[in-house]
């Protein structure tokens, strides 16, 4: 999980002195909401936990959506928790393939990080 933070983090530093630019996840506010902290360029995870619950919002309190299980395929765009606090935030994205619990692909929700790898 580090190594794909680290990845993504260098790649928009090359990306930012080299000249170019790169496409960023839409903000908070584009998404609906102000939560997040750190947004990054699109990164894919695979979730690593059976039973992870994809909600509305950032946080127990938001509507749930439904249920992540081990493999699933989700992209992240951007989180609640600052540059180190991966582990304790929460995650806003998109599913890129359909769950196996039945949630469509280009679904868009958040998730604990900490089920993300």
């Amino acid at each position: 999980m580090q190594a794909k933070y680290r990845a993504s983090a260098i790649a928009l530093t090359a990306s930012l002195l080299l000249g170019g630019s790169m496409v960023l996840a839409p903000t908070a506010s584009a998404v609906g909401s102000s939560a997040c902290r750190f947004n990054s360029p699109d990164v894919n995870f695979k979730v690593r936990t059976s039973g992870a619950t994809f909600r509305t919002g950032p946080g127990k309190r938001y509507h749930v959506i439904g249920t992540l299980y081990r493999g699933d395929s989700f992209r992240y765009f951007c989180r609640t928790g600052g540059v180190h606090d991966f582990e304790k935030s929460w995650s806003y994205g998109k599913i890129t393939k359909r769950a196996r619990s039945g949630i469509p692909a280009g679904t868009r929700g958040w998730v604990s990080s900490k089920y993300l790898d």
